[in-house]
């Protein structure tokens, strides 16, 4: 979509905020009703940290709707106007929501935070909340940008980020003992989402496809998959929860191998809103360790 698009608009929200302020001139949009600060994030692990962070005394909004893929999403005027009105709005910066960046190229850098600046990027991969590391990272920058805009809270925001760090180095933990003894160290995914897990755990993953799980995989990417399955004896062919099957069902049928649903986490359904990040990547975990025979 073409920057100009974007700022066509959010010029058009920008103009709907001005009336307001003089039609209304107690009328703050960057606050709930009952004087909250406004957070805009655009994915799923940004709406963990921050609900985990921010709890009661934020009002908290996910522009890309439960339960859609992200790499296909494409923002509406009424996304927009969400965060033209928020106080704060959250992205990562990366190929995964580029609109984004876009956006906040022409905008009010103080309200808009990019979290890919502050964390380690490998391969060019925007999936770097697969790495526990980075989501610590992120979890206190997150925190300290929450306690500069309201800074009543603040004491609140620091007991909820050391309790959010526990739990995460408590994942961290489980991943490393959990995947530490392997009679395999190979899976196959369809979307290449996992580069920062298997760095992280040493394993390694051979995708099918590319970055973003709409490609579709050439007839040579099959054939070389299928080599690779047979070659190592992997024994899983890992599919996402928001994305067809039929790749990896015709990859494991030639090959013997099972399939299985591996989570990147950039999405989820709404029904597993309040399962949360860590739970999330506990069942992952559980999965691979199956995949990977593990002790």
């Amino acid at each position: 979509m073409k920057r100009t698009k974007y700022i066509s608009i959010l010029i058009g929200s920008l103009i709907f905020i001005i009336l307001a302020l003089f039609v209304f001139p107690f009328y703050n949009p960057s606050l709930s009703g009952d004087g909250r600060p406004k957070i805009v994030v655009t994915i799923y692990p940004i709406y963990d940290i921050v609900k985990n962070i921010g709890r009661e005394h934020i009002e908290l909004t996910q522009v890309v709707p439960f339960g859609q893929d992200p790499h296909s999403f494409e923002p509406q005027p009424q996304n927009m106007m969400a965060i033209a009105n928020s106080r704060l709005f959250i992205f990562t910066g990366e190929h995964i929501d580029e609109w984004a960046s876009e956006l906040a190229d022409t905008s009010d850098q103080n309200r808009f935070m990019r979290l890919a600046e502050d964390v380690n990027i490998i391969n060019k991969d925007p999936h770097f909340w697969q790495s526990i590391n980075n989501m610590k990272i992120m979890a206190k920058e997150i925190s300290g940008k929450l306690s500069s805009i309201d800074p009543i809270n603040s004491q609140s925001y620091d007991k909820n980020l050391e309790i959010y760090l526990q739990k995460l180095e408590g994942l961290y933990e489980n991943y490393k003992n959990g995947l530490k003894n392997c009679k395999r160290n190979s899976i196959v995914v369809n979307h290449d989402a996992f580069q920062y897990l298997a760095r992280d755990f040493n394993f390694k993953t051979y995708a099918v496809m590319g970055i973003s799980p709409d490609s579709q995989p050439s007839a040579f990417a099959l054939a070389e998959t299928v080599k690779l399955i047979k070659q190592y004896h992997i024994t899983t062919v890992f599919f996402e929860d928001l994305a067809s099957s039929s790749v990896a069902d015709t990859i494991a049928k030639e090959t013997g191998a099972k399939t299985s649903v591996l989570s990147p986490l950039d999405n989820i359904q709404p029904e597993m809103i309040e399962l949360g990040y860590i739970y999330l990547m506990e069942q992952n975990l559980k999965k691979l360790k199956e995949a990977l025979i593990c002790q």
